[in-house]
């Protein structure tokens, strides 16, 4: 209901950059590397190839700042402690709900930017090929909250965390297999990135979209996974809320 209060005091402002994002991302990052690198390693003419990796991007881009504002800036600056303390929810389910509300809203922004990217270029994409695509879309966000909420609740410096978020956007960019292939990178390389835990939903729907095949077993195991950090960030959080 917060949220929801939020957007309709800066909703003008906030619909402009849900458009306008994705327009700057798309021109600046596409309309260059096209022309450098074609097409996919698949074949596929790299402006269509590279979609749903901006998706994904658009998406990353507005989990951060909502992430931000409560557990870390509202946090240090003791605006919010008090009534997260005498709560009546346990730690974990607070940490749950703050993901699941700033995932929806980033989930949204990602289903906007389809719409403008179809402004742009020709999206080779089937209906059931956009659920698969926001399904793992929706894991890599549950993973990527949990990682900005842990960052957030241990750091709390405002340089060592842009510091450290940086390093997580420039290989959220580059080192997840949205804009560049895993198989542009050295076989080492491409091993460690994308055994890394926020690059495999991606491969999951890549692996969809080639091969029409969905690894259950894979994404199980890594809602198993984001289950257990955001019980892990309960706990963190209630330890930050005693000191």
């Amino acid at each position: 209901m917060r949220r929801v209060w939020l957007w309709k005091n800066r909703l003008i402002s906030s619909i402009g950059i849900i458009f306008i994002l994705p327009v700057l991302v798309y021109i600046l990052i596409t309309s260059s590397l096209k022309n450098i690198l074609g097409q996919s390693l698949s074949g596929i003419p790299y402006e269509i190839w590279v979609i749903p990796g901006l998706i994904f991007i658009i998406s990353s881009l507005g989990l951060f700042p909502l992430l931000y504002r409560d557990f870390f800036d509202l946090r240090v600056h003791k605006k919010v402690i008090v009534n997260v303390a005498l709560a009546p929810y346990e730690k974990r389910n607070l940490v749950g709900s703050y993901i699941f509300v700033a995932g929806l809203e980033a989930m949204i922004m990602g289903l906007i930017s389809i719409f403008v990217f179809a402004g742009f270029t020709q999206i080779s994409l089937g209906l059931m090929e956009i659920f698969v695509l926001f399904s793992c879309l929706g894991l890599y966000l549950f993973l990527l909250g949990n990682l900005f909420i842990s960052i957030a609740l241990i750091i709390d410096t405002v340089t060592t965390l842009f510091l450290i978020t940086a390093m997580i956007f420039t290989l959220i960019f580059f080192g997840n297999g949205f804009i560049i292939e895993f198989g542009f990178f050295s076989a080492e390389m491409e091993a460690i990135l994308k055994w890394q835990p926020i690059s495999i939903p991606f491969q999951i729907f890549q692996n969809y979209y080639r091969s029409g095949l969905f690894d259950w077993k894979i994404f199980s195991g890594m809602f198993a996974l984001s289950g257990l950090w955001v019980i892990a960030n309960g706990s963190i959080l209630k330890r930050r809320l005693i000191h």
